[in-house]
């Protein structure tokens, strides 16, 4: 499992966010804080997960899993 800062960086690159309108979102100061979770030198508290996961419009499980838990559910039960 990679670091959720990983994540963070591969999914807003992804939609084409920056780190200044994703950092703004969450209430910091500068893009600088996000810069260093995405980069795995600080940590995100726990409590901006469901934040993170609602700015970039993804469930919260994919912040901390490539694949979508949920897809991945609902193959095996119709398979």
């Amino acid at each position: 499992m990679r670091k959720i800062g990983t994540r963070i960086k591969e999914i807003r690159k992804s939609k084409g966010l920056t780190q200044a309108f994703v950092s703004k979102r969450l209430g910091y100061k500068s893009p600088s804080m996000l810069s260093e979770i995405e980069s795995g030198k600080k940590g995100l508290d726990a409590d901006k997960i469901p934040l993170v996961a609602g700015i970039l419009n993804v469930d919260i499980c994919e912040l901390f899993f490539e694949d979508k838990i949920h897809e991945m559910r609902t193959k095996d039960k119709t398979a």
